[in-house]
């Protein structure tokens, strides 16, 4: 009977645990969404419902136009390659494109408040997390700079640590970097796909 009880107990105890942890667990996620959506505790639910409903439509433009100039990227490697460009000269050309347009998100971030990259949202998540446990918030951190060197475009690197980066010319610099990278890969890929289609 005792054994019993005991066993009884440690189950409660254990039940306890997890509530204890899914309930902070919950508050923490609660939290990181506050910020990535940068929800104001003075203003209603609507304000704040606005403030999601502007985040859906920015991240839905920025994946409609993102995919859009993929395809236009596509377009200037197979032109390049038919007029019989080496593959230097092709990634030259790639890399001006994704610089001239990762410098327009830049200036359209700039001129108009709005960062289609979401890249600033993703920034105030990560400080969050990082407040909580800073070996978390540089797991939450890599992804996003990884996919966004090799897919969604510097752009989102440069509005992420805009605070750092803070000059024009670094910013000019970085997105020199960071789009050569990202040209260099594209081509190597494009170069790889254009070979097994060939073959």
């Amino acid at each position: 009977m005792a054994l019993k009880s005991a066993n009884q107990a440690i189950r409660w105890l254990q039940r306890i645990g997890i509530l204890v942890w899914t309930s902070g667990a919950a508050i923490f996620v609660r939290e990181v969404l506050k910020s990535f959506f940068n929800f104001k505790t003075e203003e209603g639910a609507l304000a704040n419902g606005a403030r999601v409903a502007n985040t859906a439509a920015r991240f839905g433009t920025y994946v409609a136009i993102d995919y859009g100039l993929w395809f236009v990227s596509i377009g200037i490697y197979t032109t390049a390659k038919t007029i019989g460009l080496s593959f230097f000269w092709i990634f030259v050309a790639i890399w001006v494109y994704e610089f001239i347009v990762a410098g327009a998100f830049i200036v359209f971030y700039t001129r108009t408040g709005e960062d289609l990259s979401l890249g600033v949202d993703f920034r105030r998540a990560m400080d969050t997390i990082q407040e909580k446990s800073r070996l978390a918030g540089y797991l939450a951190m890599a992804p996003i700079i990884v996919r966004a060197i090799v897919w969604t475009g510097p752009e989102k690197i440069v509005t992420f640590f805009r605070k750092e980066i803070g000059t024009v010319p670094r910013t000019i610099a970085v997105l020199l970097v960071l789009t050569a990278i990202q040209a260099l890969i594209w081509t190597v890929l494009y170069e790889l796909g254009y070979g097994l289609v060939m073959e």
